[in-house]
């Protein structure tokens, strides 16, 4: 089994009123209310659920309505990192309407491990009716990675980058949500 070291952070959430918005703490906020509804949990429960450097952790995300879920981490540091869609999963990020998709499912060949740096991190579920083009934001450098790599750096870049991958989209047809851990010492 494959271990691979994440640092899982994101952007925050904040109202805004037409178009996508950059709230201040630099996540994509859909200002306009929508019948689809993304969640995204973890595993240990609570607000903002401490992880140990070295400890396992599963994120967990349900749609009302089939969409493609991307998932996205950034750490305290904000680094970012592209969690779904992998290749593991042969970049399978639809969700079917009320099931409960875990990453990583029991039967993957890899884990997700908890590392430095410590403090609030982020995990970031964007739902989408239609399959989103990431390419611009992140890519598969050969065949043989499993992860994306983002190609942008620090959190207000990205969710300007992505606001703007979003923006074509009709605003009933996106939504986002943001689970918060913190990695303690």
């Amino acid at each position: 089994m494959q271990r691979h070291i994440l640092v899982l952070p994101l952007l925050l959430l904040s109202v805004a009123l037409a178009k996508p918005q950059i709230s201040p703490q630099r996540i994509i906020v859909n200002p306009l209310p929508t019948d689809l509804y993304v969640n995204v949990w973890l595993d240990k429960g609570g607000n903002t659920p401490g992880y140990y450097p070295g400890e396992n952790i599963r994120i967990f995300t349900r749609v009302n309505q089939d969409a493609y879920v991307y998932l996205f981490n950034v750490d305290a540091d904000g680094h970012i990192d592209l969690i779904l869609p992998n290749n593991y999963d042969n970049g399978d990020n639809f969700v079917q309407a009320n099931t409960t998709k875990v990453f990583p499912d029991r039967n993957d060949p890899f884990e997700y491990e908890i590392a430095a740096p410590y403090g609030i991190n982020k995990v970031l579920a964007v739902a989408s009716r239609e399959p989103l083009n990431l390419r611009s934001l992140a890519r598969f450098t050969d065949e043989n990675e499993y992860f994306a790599t983002i190609t942008i750096e620090g959190e207000w870049n990205f969710a300007r980058k992505l606001s703007i991958i979003i923006q074509p989209l009709p605003q009933r047809d996106w939504v986002t949500d943001t689970a918060r851990y913190n990695v303690r010492y």
